[in-house]
């Protein structure tokens, strides 16, 4: 007499990306007879690295329990996204926005000077770059030649806050010099703090002094320059 095995319920497997929440990749099926078990292990994706997970990752399979992992993504270039609330662009000259980060398609009206448009997320690249994405869900580049980002949205006047990302990092102090390594003629920006509002610009091949540094949660090394503010340690060649 042949013997069967009852099949469990399944485990279904999804990869998802952390920031847009869009599935990257296709849905997994993982089957099992009644009584073996399972662990998941999230799989590697060409262009991400994986964030974090939701759901049961390893147990039994059941006649009764289905199982739904999620397993979180972000996109290898993107250091952080942070949601924002109140936040407005006031555009200086004309802005073409695209359809994202990754699909730089020009799309939609262009944003004129005089323009103000609401700000819905905001993305930090690895290379120290930001974007914005804005309500109508179109993305910006950000520069300040050409945008700022304020509290008010131009009619009804706030005091600007300066931007304070909240981070669980703390600086170190570091000593050493170098020059800014950007590109020849150009210049790369600073921030008031890692990720935070951009305060000013310094030149290709300037002279550094560095007072302090940090590692943050996507291993993004930043360096503190004495009187500019926070860089991008790619930007800065250190004399050795």
């Amino acid at each position: 007499m042949a013997n069967f095995q009852l099949m469990g319920m399944p485990v279904w497997v999804y990869a998802k990306d952390i920031d847009t929440k869009s599935t990257i990749v296709r849905t997994r099926l993982i089957e099992g007879h009644v009584g073996e078990t399972f662990n998941i292990e999230p799989q590697e994706i060409e262009g991400y690295r994986f964030v974090s997970a939701a759901g049961v990752t390893a147990g039994v399979f059941t006649e009764e329990d289905m199982h739904t992992i999620t397993f979180y993504y972000r996109h290898a270039e993107v250091a952080e996204t942070e949601a924002l609330t109140d936040k407005y662009l006031h555009i200086f000259s004309e802005v073409q926005p695209v359809v994202s980060i990754d699909d730089q398609t020009v799309t939609g009206q262009k944003l004129w000077p005089g323009t103000v448009v609401k700000a819905a997320q905001r993305m930090a690249s690895r290379t120290g770059e930001f974007w914005y994405q804005l309500a109508d869900s179109r993305w910006v580049k950000y520069d300040m030649k050409t945008m700022k980002l304020a509290d008010n949205d131009g009619h009804n006047e706030r005091p600007a806050a300066d931007w304070q990302r909240p981070n669980n990092w703390q600086p170190v102090a570091y000593n050493a010099t170098g020059v800014i390594d950007y590109i020849s003629g150009a210049e790369v920006a600073v921030y008031a703090q890692p990720y935070g509002r951009e305060i000013g610009r310094v030149a290709h091949g300037t002279a550094v002094e560095v007072t302090e540094m940090v590692i943050d949660s996507a291993q993004v090394t930043w360096y503190h320059v004495a009187q500019q503010g926070w860089i991008s340690s790619i930007y800065v060649s250190l004399n050795a």
